[in-house]
């Protein structure tokens, strides 16, 4: 598997929300109008993503998405 591939933790998702935008999870989601919960299962690898609302934050946060 390559680097490019894999998915980043949870943690580095969370940082570099916080370094390069300046946002929690918490004031993403409402942002964007998700439900934080939906926000931080997907981010956690609770919810894949591969459609829905959970794909459309998969989106907002600029991770792979399967087609």
């Amino acid at each position: 598997m390559t680097q490019s591939t894999t998915q980043p933790t949870a943690n580095q998702i969370k940082h570099r929300l916080r370094t390069e935008q300046g946002l929690t999870l918490k004031a993403f989601a409402s942002m964007h109008g998700f439900s934080y919960r939906t926000v931080s299962d997907v981010v956690r690898g609770l919810r894949h993503g591969n459609f829905g609302e959970g794909r459309e934050v998969r989106i907002k946060l600029g991770l792979p998405v399967n087609d």
